[in-house]
């Protein structure tokens, strides 16, 4: 293959060298970093207190009752997701990633300062714009930090890494300081913040962008034709159903099947920001040495294990690479949900301790377990899922692949949103026992499964390729440090 293609498929941006590197990267990633840090910081600090605010009855909140207040996030949530499918099209189709980046941000600014005021009409625009806004941007930032690397360059995974160390520092941020001021002062300045996070990312996004010359561009007619002549020359011998070859189709299909992952994995994840939030707020006792500590900052745990531990699973997965051993992306990603499902036991403890306690509370520590197996099984499926669609999609349509496994995580935020109100019915117990067994055994299917599904990526996902990687991975445990 040859190395003057990207890793979608096309042209390697002449910018990468003559641009030069920072901490081994491209210097654009910075860029793409702190723009996601910033539009991050403005999703979690919304994310972290919308719940609270529709069921808090002081500082203007609405007063709706549990299921009301998770039906409304669960399909918030699913819609910025889902519209992540028409932002990629049209970015594929009509703007290019880089115009549809602004575009968005411009249209989160709006959503968000509108959220600051209190009228029901104003909030239920400002979450319209909110979906519009991240729908045109999400999708199309991370497939342009697919595009600051060439065909097989062996930093790709590591740049993913650190760029989602950007989204959780930005979910960290959020947490601690929309989460206090939105607890504390009123929900309303709380949301104005968010607002304000993303100006700033805008800010950092214009500036930089001629760090980014050659990534996020439309994809030219001559560009579309060159890459289609590519992959004929990668073996396939003719074009079939909707113009895509064999191994394109292959190709597809394995994605779709990661995207099955994607869409059990975040179902029960996206428990923090709903069931597991309301866990905490009325079940959990959170005074820690005469204090009682925020709810809302027990959704910074996860951030906060995201940046203290991504260097660690980075080494570790560099140290497999380097004995041979490195496990592919559909390996990692059945790893990851079993581990996510280990994390559900420790809230069957913390049940089981509220059930049989006196004042029906249980342990603060129970969620801190809980989030710290939640986070190791997200660093082993989340950033590996990301790197592995601009790895093995075909160019013409990483952008829209990119918004499909969007909207897959809105999907997963929906069925989240509706696990939650069943647990109201069923009882918090049951529900996350289910959901214990059921991700632990998935995983497992799938990690005895790798070997099978990996053919269809015909050689993208190969050992070879792993191991390339780690030699430039200590560059990741040196940006965390």
């Amino acid at each position: 293959m040859s190395t003057s293609q990207n890793i979608s498929g096309g042209r390697a941006p002449s910018f990468v060298d003559p641009q030069g590197n920072l901490f081994g990267h491209p210097k654009g990633l910075m860029v793409l970093f702190f723009t996601e840090m910033w539009e991050r910081f403005s999703y979690y600090g919304m994310r972290g207190i919308l719940v609270l605010f529709l069921v808090s009855t002081t500082n203007g909140g609405y007063g709706w009752s549990n299921e009301e207040a998770l039906e409304l996030y669960g399909t918030y949530t699913a819609l910025v997701y889902l519209m992540s499918i028409p932002g990629g099209i049209l970015a594929d189709k009509f703007l290019g990633q880089k115009k549809a980046v602004i575009i968005g941000g411009f249209t989160l600014v709006a959503g968000h300062l509108l959220m600051a005021y209190p009228p029901e009409w104003a909030f239920y625009t400002a979450l319209c714009l909110i979906v519009a806004g991240t729908g045109l941007l999400k999708p199309n930032i991370s497939t342009m930090v697919g595009g600051l690397y060439r065909e097989n360059d062996n930093r790709r995974d590591s740049g993913f890494t650190i760029f989602y160390m950007g989204i959780n520092l930005g979910a960290l941020l959020a947490s601690l300081i929309v989460g206090y001021v939105g607890e504390t002062y009123g929900w309303h300045y709380g949301f104005s913040l968010a607002g304000f996070g993303m100006v700033l990312g805008q800010i950092v996004f214009i500036w930089g962008r001629k760090f980014l010359k050659g990534v996020g561009n439309l994809t030219t007619k001559a560009e579309k034709d060159e890459d289609r002549t590519f992959t004929k020359s990668e073996g396939a011998a003719s074009r079939g159903f909707m113009g895509f070859t064999k191994n394109e189709w292959d190709r597809i299909i394995v994605i779709l099947i990661s995207f099955i992952i994607v869409l059990v994995f975040w179902a029960s994840f996206e428990q923090a920001g709903g069931l597991m939030n309301l866990y905490a707020l009325q079940y959990t006792d959170r005074y820690v040495l005469g204090w009682e500590v925020p709810a809302s900052w027990l959704q910074g745990l996860n951030a906060f294990f995201i940046i203290t531990l991504g260097g660690i699973v980075a080494a570790i997965w560099v140290a497999l690479a380097r004995r041979g051993k490195n496990p592919p992306s559909i390996f990692k990603m059945g790893l990851g949900t079993s581990i996510l499902g280990i994390g559900f036991i420790f809230m069957v403890f913390a049940s089981l301790q509220r059930n049989a306690s006196p004042d029906g509370l249980s342990s603060l520590h129970w969620l801190v377990f809980a989030y710290l197996f939640h986070t190791i099984g997200e660093l082993a499926l989340s950033p590996v899922s990301l790197s592995f669609i601009t790895k093995v999609a075909p160019k013409r349509i990483v952008a829209s692949m990119m918004g499909l496994y969007f909207a897959v995580t809105g999907a997963g935020n929906y069925v989240a949103a509706w696990i939650g109100i069943w647990a109201q019915r069923l009882g918090e117990l049951e529900n996350f026992m289910s959901i214990a067994a059921f991700t632990i055994v998935l995983g497992i299917i799938l990690m005895v499964l790798t070997r099978r599904i990996n053919k269809l990526t015909h050689g993208l996902e190969d050992q070879k390729q792993e191991e390339e990687e780690a030699q430039t991975g200590q560059l990741l445990e040196k940006s965390a440090q």
